[in-house]
């Protein structure tokens, strides 16, 4: 930080003494001074810390002999040396705040002084936008407000209100410094209100919107900042008031060329601008002064409609609509009016400028009212097709049109759409087919020249030079225009908001024009004038955009472009031009989803083995318990189980014993009208010598579940020619033992049914009601 102060206290201290100190060099060298000035920074270190008090003192020294120095300039003799003088001014100030802020007063007095003295105009209009920059810094600081604006606006004002008054060129510096003045300090500009208002309508009575339309729009831009000044009427009356003036006014000069005269009651309740001088006799004069007055007054409809007042104003909707399609009509009537008149002669001269000045009315009205325009869509949609006549509109009337109507579908969607006649959907489609030209007369004269050729040279053939001149005949030259931008900008906003309006057609018309230009384009098949420049940019982007566009919003009949435009748009990535290839990149990208489609991911948190284990349980088929899927699959649930203790034959004997009692018991209690015959004693010692012969290890495997427990039968297992109930009714014999005793028959029977090891159970009671 020492350096870089030693380095600006020397830099400072050389520009002073030697390209400032005499007068008569300063113009030759005060272009140096500010590229050194501008690019070293020479004023930001004021007050830094860091520095040593020695070097800090002589810094401050260099910046003072600066001051001095430049502040002599300013109150020069020569014009030369106040132009040098302002200039340095203007850029210390910007680099360094607190050195205005030591030496505003001085300054600002000089500069006003300069006002009152005879100087050239570019000194002036220097000395008018060093004085905005004043009083930019001067309201963001109260300590300068007092001490600055106080005293010195009011005076301010009326000295650029003078100077304005006297030379035409300052007037549009006036206007703007005039303009911020009544925005920033609205009290203080409260005296000289009537004297801007009049410089403003003296402006605006058509004299100045031919000249210059910057003078226009600023001198409306002036006027519609006076309501913010209040006074005796409220911001709200004066901003009504001009409103009602200016529309008053417009309606006054349609009548003028139109020929007609207003009726009584309503020139008496029209009101129009003050001061706006009366029209000429003669229509050559007064039809053009009308008609550029026109223009003026849709100016300052935009300046108010636009600039903020910070309060709720009434605004006419419905007068503003009317007024702006009466414009709109006014070439249609005139081309369909039967009179003979020469005043209707200069009409469609006229025409573009009443169109665009409709056009701009209805432009505003939408961007400063938003929904509020809802009611209304259906007369401005009903002005667009007026305008759009085609045998009136001019290719500047068209670009704004396409424009208009772009905005409203955008801000509006369908609501718009749907009052939008179809006639002018499809004029915008109709407008993106490009003209175009074959090269023939290369052809011919490529022709030619082959013919010539070829009986000159043998090494070349005749049938090269003809396929070389059916190259160049296909190779088309297009003429790409504003119209077709703003048309593509149009059909571009159709197809994102509203696609659904256009029908198969249309539809089909759009993509065979859009993949036409993007394909031809893509093969170098097209030759543009403006080819060596990169202007044609502009147009493929909107190209690449409306192909998108189509294919991100499909029609049901719509034939398959999406292999198309992966080709052009993958070519479009090599583009020269940087905007090109970003909107092919951003298209690949918004088209990747429909190529490759993929599922949308599902949201559903993972389950937990738990809950799928208990989802998904079978029987386990060993040991008589339950185990879950997984473990039954991969043979856990058998390898993880202890191995069966080893019973002994008398155990085994008791313990199927105990479950072939259980089993009886369970059917007896189901079926009480059966008896069960108990298991013959022979046939269990058989089973228990038989347990006794097998080895252990067998023994022990059947002694668990392998081998089935002897089971009594049920209702099913019985014989075939037994029936298990004789009747519905209980039997009437009570008093039959339950159980007979065995015979010898029955008993060979049981001997040779013990390997079956079945018991044997006898069911009896009466077969009839009968017995």
């Amino acid at each position: 930080m020492e350096l870089n102060v030693i380095r600006a206290e020397r830099t400072l201290s050389l520009l002073t003494n030697t390209y400032l100190a005499n007068t008569d060099t300063v113009k030759a060298s005060v272009g140096l001074v500010l590229d050194t000035v501008l690019s070293q920074n020479l004023f930001s270190y004021m007050g830094v810390a860091g520095t040593t008090a020695e070097t800090a003192k002589r810094y401050e020294s260099a910046v003072h002999k600066w001051i001095a120095r430049i502040s002599s300039l300013l109150v020069g003799k020569s014009s030369e040396s106040r132009m040098a003088g302002i200039l340095l001014v203007k850029h210390t100030t910007l680099q360094s705040p607190p050195i205005f802020v030591e030496n505003a007063s001085k300054w600002t007095t000089s500069l006003l002084n300069m006002f009152g003295k005879a100087d050239v105009a570019a000194v002036h209009v220097a000395a008018l936008q060093l004085l905005l920059v004043f009083m930019d810094i001067v309201r963001e600081v109260p300590e300068l407000y007092r001490e600055i604006a106080s005293a010195q606006v009011p005076r301010m004002n009326q000295a650029v209100l003078a100077l304005a008054d006297k030379n035409s060129e300052l007037v549009d510096t006036a206007l703007e410094l005039l303009m911020y003045s009544a925005s920033w300090f609205p009290t203080l500009f409260r005296p000289s209100i009537d004297k801007t208002e009049t410089l403003c309508l003296r402006m605006l009575n058509g004299s100045m919107a031919r000249a210059s339309g910057t003078t226009c729009k600023r001198a409306a831009n002036c006027l519609a900042s006076l309501p913010l000044v209040g006074g005796k009427v409220t911001v709200e009356e004066r901003w009504f008031q001009y409103v009602l003036q200016t529309v008053g006014t417009i309606e006054t000069c349609i009548d003028r060329v139109m020929c007609a005269e207003a009726s009584v009651a309503n020139a008496e309740a029209r009101q129009v601008m003050p001061g706006m001088p009366a029209f000429a006799d003669d229509f050559i004069v007064s039809i053009p002064q009308a008609a550029d007055r026109i223009t003026s007054m849709a100016e300052l409809l935009v300046a108010l409609l636009s600039r903020p007042v910070n309060v709720d104003v009434p605004i006419p909707v419905d007068g503003l609509v009317a007024v702006a399609s009466k414009l709109a009509l006014v070439p249609v009537r005139v081309a369909n009016s039967k009179s003979n008149r020469a005043e209707f002669a200069l009409v469609p001269l006229l025409a573009p400028q009443l169109q665009r000045a409709a056009i701009r009315i209805m432009a505003v009205l939408a961007i400063a009212l938003g929904d509020y325009m809802q009611p209304f869509l259906s007369a401005v949609a009903r002005a667009m097709t007026a305008v759009n006549t085609r045998h009136l509109v001019s290719a500047t009337t068209q670009v704004a049109l396409y424009s208009l109507m772009q905005l409203y579908v955008e801000r509006y969607g369908y609501g718009f759409v749907i009052c939008l006649p179809k006639e002018l959907i499809a004029s915008a489609i109709s407008d993106l087919n490009v003209q175009s030209k074959r090269q023939v007369s290369a052809t011919a004269g490529s022709a030619l020249s082959a013919s010539l050729s070829s009986k000159k040279r043998g090494g070349r053939s005749r049938a090269t030079e003809v396929a070389d001149s059916e190259g160049a005949s296909n190779m088309l030259q297009i003429q790409y225009t504003d119209v077709v931008y703003s048309a593509l900008k149009t059909v571009l906003a159709l197809l994102k908001h509203t696609p659904t309006v256009l029908n198969s057609s249309l539809r089909a018309q759009i993509d065979g024009q859009v993949l036409t230009l993007l394909m031809l384009e893509m093969v170098g098949g097209l030759s543009s004038p403006a080819a060596s420049c990169s202007s044609d940019a502009r147009y493929q982007v909107a190209l690449c955009q409306c192909l998108e566009a189509s294919i991100m919003s499909p029609d049901p009949w719509q034939k398959a472009v999406v292999p198309h435009a992966v080709s052009i748009f993958s070519a479009g990535l090599d583009n020269p031009s940087v905007a090109v290839r970003n909107a092919c990149s951003e298209a690949l990208a918004a088209i990747e989803p429909i190529i490759h489609a993929r599922l949308p991911a599902q949201l559903r948190a993972p389950e937990t083995e738990k809950d799928f284990e208990q989802e998904y349980v079978v029987p386990k088929t060993i040991f008589g318990s339950q185990v879950s899927l997984s473990a039954g699959l991969d043979g856990s649930a058998f390898t993880e189980q202890a191995e069966p203790t080893r019973l002994s034959a008398e155990e085994l004997h008791e313990q199927e014993v105990e479950e072939v009692e259980e089993e009886v018991e369970a059917n007896t209690k189901r079926f009480k009208n059966f008896s069960v015959q108990p298991v013959s004693t022979r046939s269990m010692s058989r089973e228990k010598l038989q347990l006794q012969q097998q080895p252990s290890a067998t023994g022990a495997k059947s002694a668990t579940s392998f081998s089935p427990a002897p089971a009594v039968p049920t209702a099913t297992s019985a014989p075939s020619g037994t029936s298990m109930f004789a009747s519905s009714k209980p039997a009437t014999s009570s008093t039959k033992p339950a159980v007979k005793p065995s015979t010898d028959k029955q008993q060979e029977s049981n001997d040779d049914d013990e390997d079956d090891d079945i018991p044997d159970i006898v069911m009896e009671g009466s077969d009839s009601e009968d017995e």
